[in-house]
């Protein structure tokens, strides 16, 4: 196993990558694939040096001593360690980044993608296969994923465009917006306590569809969804063209839209 220190910032080249767990408290982290030689740069770097391990084609990138986890840790060693770094990786490379106050950023990639902050955003862009992003207070942003997204905040909004694979995304107080790229066979689930649910799909889709809220309202472009507006139960259901997929977005009292998407032109 090769091992080493980063007490300042600066490049350096990786022997061959297929596995990557990147664990920080605060800063940044950018995973990129690339079709070059994996290389690692830190491009700031305050308080404890990190500690580097590749073995068998896992790198991780940590503290020699972790110490506490999660927000305590932030609380306690907030200022104290602080890293910006980025990785360029082969695009199968499976990637795992847990990070307590940092913004997170991972694109080009074929393999999974776990992201994991508590108030930092997370950006997935360009990603082959499934992604998970999971954040307190930051936002998620994904744009053209052609895997699965799993995405979940308390606060933070989670916006999606062109999905092409199934998508599922829950907050309590954020905001959801989805705007899908065509697809038969995939699963839409949406839910929120007070955010508002907004999606938008191509005007030939195929979805069975059930919108609703409890105090929210629900509107559809969508004339053949048929809409139920008795007190406390606000809803729209229906099937859009053969139905072979599944769109379901709830809320307890946020808004839930369905828009369509004017057709492309040619």
């Amino acid at each position: 196993m090769a091992s080493w220190t980063i007490d300042e910032p600066g490049k350096r080249e990786l022997d061959p990558v297929d596995r990557v767990l990147v664990q920080l408290i605060e800063g940044a982290v950018s995973v990129v694939g690339s079709d070059g030689p994996p290389t690692l740069e830190v491009s700031e770097l305050q308080g404890e040096p990190l500690s580097v391990r590749q073995e068998g084609g896992a790198l991780t990138v940590d503290y020699e001593h972790p110490g506490r986890s999660g927000l305590l840790a932030w609380l306690t060693s907030r200022g104290k360690r602080k890293a910006v770094l980025t990785l360029a990786v082969p695009r199968d490379c499976r990637v795992e980044l847990q990070v307590v106050s940092a913004s997170l950023m991972a694109g080009g990639l074929r393999a999974p993608v776990l992201a994991k902050t508590v108030s930092g955003e997370i950006t997935l862009a360009g990603l082959g296969g499934a992604a998970e992003a999971e954040t307190v207070s930051g936002a998620v942003q994904a744009s053209a994923i052609s895997g699965d997204l799993s995405a979940a905040t308390v606060s933070g909004e989670i916006t999606v465009a062109e999905g092409g694979g199934s998508v599922r995304a829950k907050t309590i107080s954020g905001a959801i917006a989805i705007d899908l790229g065509p697809s038969g066979d995939r699963d839409i689930q949406l839910s929120s306590v007070s955010g508002d649910l907004t999606v938008r799909v191509p005007e030939a889709s195929d979805l069975e569809v059930k919108l609703q809220s409890t105090s929210g309202q629900v509107a559809s472009a969508f004339g053949q969804l048929e809409l139920d507006r008795t007190p406390g139960r606000h809803a729209a259901r229906g099937r859009l063209g053969s139905g072979t997929g599944r769109l379901r977005a709830s809320s307890t009292s946020g808004h839930v839209a369905l828009l369509r998407r004017a057709p492309e032109v040619l």
